[in-house]
């Protein structure tokens, strides 16, 4: 969330994105777990905590330390080229 209010400031953006980020998730015998840290796999709200992660993570990166390096990325999969 800390990373997500350096991009934003509004206050409903923030209110369902930490929603549903501690939102339960019902496993598959059915009962429910409360996440305490990151992002529940294949909820709605990962990939844009991803894209967000890796801009920092991965494209910053290959910017400052391989600038002649041209890459793509989507989502979570990336070619350098």
């Amino acid at each position: 969330m800390r990373a997500i209010r350096c991009h934003t400031a509004c206050k409903w953006v923030l209110l369902y994105l930490e929603r549903w980020l501690k939102a339960p998730v019902q496993m598959p015998d059915g009962t429910l777990m409360q996440p305490d840290k990151g992002t529940p796999q294949g909820s709605v709200i990962s990939p844009v905590i991803a894209h967000l992660f890796l801009h920092y993570a991965f494209d910053q990166w290959m910017r400052k330390h391989h600038p002649n390096v041209p890459f793509e990325r989507y989502a979570d999969d990336a070619i350098c080229h």
